[in-house]
């Protein structure tokens, strides 16, 4: 199947974890109305069915795949059924956790569970998106971060391990991008400010009202898998959404 200038993604296969729902559903939406095939991976299989059926209305097919990335084996068994469908074109790293705190009082186990799956999980996805992608000179893999991986989030306390894990997205994507751009394979960061996702309302609710929409996010996703930015050579994107507006008085 030939791209086409409505549907410049059709015939390509992406897969994108956290995709049951806020940013990584509005991704895979995005996607589908730019013709993609999908790979929705997440741990609630009801979220995923959700967004399988509702890429199923946007005429794309959709495979759910419930699965824990913090656990290797589970990488595994995800990247074995997408290839059931073909080679993989796009990879959307999105699914993440937040245990808020100060850090005094942060376990070594809410510390690590951020980790394997913020981080670590990231890498293991890009290893095995690559299998496919290098030898084929062609690929893009977007990692969601976020400006709390660059800022630390001013302000707002509780978020230490979040934010490094974030940071940690960003360097990689930054030196993974250098290395395999000559392999014709796009990396980029895209690190979001405030979006109006379950994780914002559970660490600071007053702040959704000047949040994103996690459309607005998704929408800027779906382009930056598709060749409209293949020029793009920034490796660490921050979308902010509109300015917020003063309250009247």
């Amino acid at each position: 199947m030939s791209d086409s200038p409505h549907r410049p993604l059709a015939g390509r296969l992406a897969l994108v974890t956290g995709a049951s729902k806020g940013i990584g559903a509005s991704a895979a939406a995005h996607l589908a109305r730019l013709g993609a095939r999908l790979v929705l991976a997440a741990r609630s299989e009801e979220g995923l069915q959700k967004v399988a059926a509702a890429v199923a209305e946007l005429e794309s097919e959709a495979l759910p795949v419930q699965c824990d990335l913090s656990q290797p084996e589970q990488v595994e068994r995800l990247f074995a059924a997408a290839r059931e469908l073909g080679p993989l074109d796009v990879l959307v790293n999105n699914a993440a956790l937040l245990h808020a705190g100060p850090l005094a009082e942060t376990s070594d186990a809410d510390w690590q569970a951020m980790v394997d799956l913020n981080l670590t999980a990231v890498f293991r996805c890009c290893r095995a998106a690559l299998g496919d992608m290098l030898p084929r000179r062609r690929g893009v893999i977007v990692n969601v971060a976020s400006v709390s991986g660059i800022s630390g989030v001013p302000k707002l306390g509780g978020l230490v391990g979040y934010a490094a894990t974030k940071g940690g997205v960003i360097a990689l994507s930054e030196a993974l991008a250098a290395e395999v751009a000559p392999e014709g394979v796009r990396v980029v960061a895209l690190s979001p400010g405030a979006v109006k996702t379950d994780m914002l309302r559970s660490v600071a609710p007053e702040r959704e009202e000047i949040a994103m929409t996690p459309g607005q996010v998704g929408r800027v996703i779906a382009w930056l898998a598709s060749d409209d930015a293949a020029a793009v050579r920034e490796t660490n994107i921050t979308v902010w959404g509109p300015p917020a507006t003063p309250p009247a008085g």
